[in-house]
């Protein structure tokens, strides 16, 4: 994996995403909170399909968008958990995917870092976890923290998380035929 990987149109709508990352919690209590995040998801999609129309797909682009993904979710989890916007535990169902696949990690960065593994990929698992996570934030950043949409979404997150961590697992320990590589 190479850093002049990332010095792309597709990087930098990436590396936007990060920065926004680190500044959305500040805009808690604010009217821009909400379009804000969906402007910074919107940096997600556009990300992926510049980089996959204009040929810049590599592993190194497609490994800073999930780090930047879960640092832009979990940044501003924090922030709405830390005001009392959300329960604590909704950190754990929103995060479920992360914290399991997190172990994991450790044992493959090698294998990620000398590209012994094919590039990654989205599974449905891990597709379904992306979606029920930003229609819980966005549940929750529309202004109905305490509604039962939020709590189903954020419950669906964290099994569907669960399920998408173990099939990742499951695939890059060998155990999952090599048909296509999920990334969680």
């Amino acid at each position: 994996m190479k850093w002049s990987h990332l010095y792309t149109p597709a990087g930098a709508f990436t590396t936007l995403r990060l920065l926004m990352a680190g500044t959305l919690p500040y805009a808690l209590g604010t009217p821009w909170l909400l379009p804000l995040y969906l402007f910074a998801v919107w940096t997600d999609v556009a990300d992926g399909y510049v980089a996959r129309r204009w040929g810049h797909a590599t592993r190194a682009g497609a490994a800073y968008d999930a780090w930047v993904d879960k640092a832009l979710h979990v940044n501003l989890g924090w922030a709405l958990a830390l005001a009392d916007i959300v329960p604590d535990w909704f950190m754990l169902c929103w995060f479920s995917r992360e914290l399991i696949q997190l172990p994991m990690h450790f044992f493959l960065m090698h294998r990620f870092r000398t590209e012994q593994v094919p590039p990654p990929r989205t599974s449905a698992w891990g597709r379904a976890t992306a979606i029920t996570l930003f229609l819980g934030f966005f549940v929750v950043l529309g202004g109905w923290p305490d509604s039962v949409l939020a709590l189903l979404l954020t419950v669906a997150t964290g099994v569907l998380g669960t399920i998408a961590s173990v099939d990742y697992g499951l695939f890059f320990f060998g155990v999952k035929p090599r048909g296509r590589a999920p990334n969680g």
